[in-house]
């Protein structure tokens, strides 16, 4: 079953396909696509293969970043997430309004227990966007890097010796 469209006050968030990946490799005046966002859309258009799990962020009709899965569901139930954005579109909300977003579709599945992610400790708006999710800071994590976790409703609170791979 292929991704659904995920919609909140200001954006849509839509899934990367093979299809879409090869228009949203055309640059924008915005930015958009970011080095990140190039890398992932060239794999996503190299495989064939549609992104699991992981979307272009649209702001007034724009892509401006992506949110999406890290990797793949871990046997412990845990899902590493990443985003990023666009120079133009930080500071106003949107990647906290994505990322929530992101974590209330991927807490659907029965099988997520916790979401996890990367941070640079001095990624101050990123750590920022993560603890207004509920995200707290757990041991582990890539070597300078801070890994934040937090539970899905109703479902285990997070264990201090989670690890991490990917970096917001």
């Amino acid at each position: 079953m292929p991704d659904p469209v995920l919609r909140t006050e200001r954006l849509v968030l839509r899934p990367v396909t093979a299809t879409s990946a090869p228009e949203l490799l055309s640059p924008r005046s915005n930015g958009f696509p970011r080095a990140d966002d190039a890398s992932l859309l060239a794999g996503v258009v190299a495989s064939g293969a549609d992104a699991r799990g992981v979307y272009v962020v649209e702001l007034e009709g724009e892509p401006v970043g992506t949110v999406g899965c890290a990797g793949g569901l871990s046997p412990e139930g845990d899902q590493e997430i990443s985003y990023g954005l666009v120079a133009g579109a930080r500071g106003r909300g949107v990647a906290t309004e994505a990322v929530g977003a992101l974590c209330a579709q991927l807490e659907r599945a029965p099988d997520v227990l916790r979401l996890t992610a990367e941070a640079l400790p001095g990624n101050s708006a990123s750590m920022r966007v993560l603890h207004r999710l509920g995200f707290v800071p757990v041991a582990g994590g890539s070597q300078g890097h801070q890994l934040l976790a937090r539970a899905a409703p109703g479902r285990p609170a997070v264990r201090p010796h989670l690890t991490g791979r990917h970096v917001c």
